[in-house]
């Protein structure tokens, strides 16, 4: 595992620092014990992780999931009390959260792709928190109509898509910048709707009556696990459709010709020239 991790992480490298990538792998081989083997594959990723030209962009995503996310997930369920059923939800949650980390990294050093993927993250998150008026009240109790639910989960991610393909002139780099806004979208979101529940607790919209204090908190951080899966999967489904679309609907460059074999000129004959 630790070797085949590494490689990953050498292959996120750019052609420039391809001998550091190899040099590490080299290292790996020469240690003994498996401890060792996990600590030396762990600092190579993570200087893998920070390292230019998006170093900055990557330790923000990292400080987001690591200290925002998991930090206010787990000291909301210290403080109530959750239980045994809360905490396998919140392994799931740090799997799924450093599975989104390793993708946004990667989508992170593809060129033409950080800069319209991260606005176009910001462009999906300001529209969902619109439409819950940017309230802590409306991120937890708010229900969109049906009309909203159109605009959000298929207006928006399409034109994130079809933007990112018709600045870039590629699908290909549309449907990355799709990807990234929908991973950057649904950890703002997330973000913001645990740091919700942490200040409201049990207050806000009237639950279910009967209820006690731990079920409201252990439903909301539930919630808030599925719509991060939703909110990610649909726009970037949705957002990968647009960049497709954009792609048909401007007309391709005709490509160059491809030069043929050199054909010599055949020498005059003396006899035609008489």
């Amino acid at each position: 595992m630790p070797t085949r991790l590494l490689r990953w992480a050498a292959c996120l490298l750019s052609r420039q620092r391809h001998d550091w990538g190899q040099a590490m792998l080299g290292e790996l081989g020469r240690l003994d014990g498996r401890i060792r083997q996990l600590r030396f594959m762990l600092g190579c990723l993570i200087a893998v992780l920070l390292l230019p030209p998006w170093g900055r962009a990557a330790a923000g995503v990292w400080a987001m999931i690591a200290v925002g996310s998991v930090g206010l997930y787990a000291s909301v369920a210290i403080r109530y009390g959750l239980g045994a059923g809360d905490w396998v939800a919140a392994a799931i949650l740090v799997v799924l959260l450093a599975g989104y980390l390793l993708a946004a990294s990667a989508l992170l050093r593809r060129p033409g792709v950080a800069i319209p993927g991260l606005l176009g993250g910001l462009f999906v998150a300001l529209a969902w928190l619109a439409m819950k008026g940017f309230t802590f009240y409306g991120v937890i109790g708010t229900i969109p109509t049906m009309r909203e639910k159109l605009v959000l989960v298929i207006g928006v991610p399409l034109a994130v898509g079809a933007a990112g393909t018709l600045r870039s002139r590629d699908p290909v780099i549309g449907r990355r910048v799709a990807r990234l806004a929908a991973i950057s979208a649904g950890l703002g979101l997330y973000f913001y709707a645990t740091l919700a529940v942490a200040v409201l607790g049990a207050g806000g919209p009237p639950a279910d009556t009967g209820w006690t204090v731990r079920n409201i908190i252990s439903d909301r951080l539930g919630t808030n696990l599925v719509d991060l899966l939703l909110t990610t999967l649909v726009t970037a489904t949705v957002g990968w459709a647009g960049a497709a679309a954009a792609a048909r609907l401007r007309p391709s460059s005709p490509a160059p010709a491809l030069p043929g074999p050199v054909i010599p000129a055949a020498s005059p004959d003396p006899r035609h020239e008489a």
